[in-house]
């Protein structure tokens, strides 16, 4: 697993709603694994997903947990 948090990932990154239903806390544990403490606005990619899928953390809540929101870093 890996991520990249760069200043030009942050600025294009957009949001897009994945729509399926999954396994959510197999998702939850990849992405501990992959950035196990992200800063706000962190941009993480996971392997074995589409290379344009990535998860930016936009919040946390009061317990310290991570808010993802699932999005995609646009390459001009």
């Amino acid at each position: 697993m890996r991520y990249q948090n760069t200043e030009s990932n942050r600025k294009n990154w957009v949001p897009q709603p994945l729509g399926r239903k999954g396994n959510l806390n197999s998702w939850i544990e990849r992405m501990e694994r992959a950035c196990p403490d992200p800063e706000l606005g962190e941009v993480v990619w996971l392997d074995g997903y589409s290379s344009r899928t990535a998860y930016k953390a936009i919040g946390f809540k009061s317990n310290g947990d991570v808010i993802w929101q699932r999005g995609k870093v646009i390459k001009h």
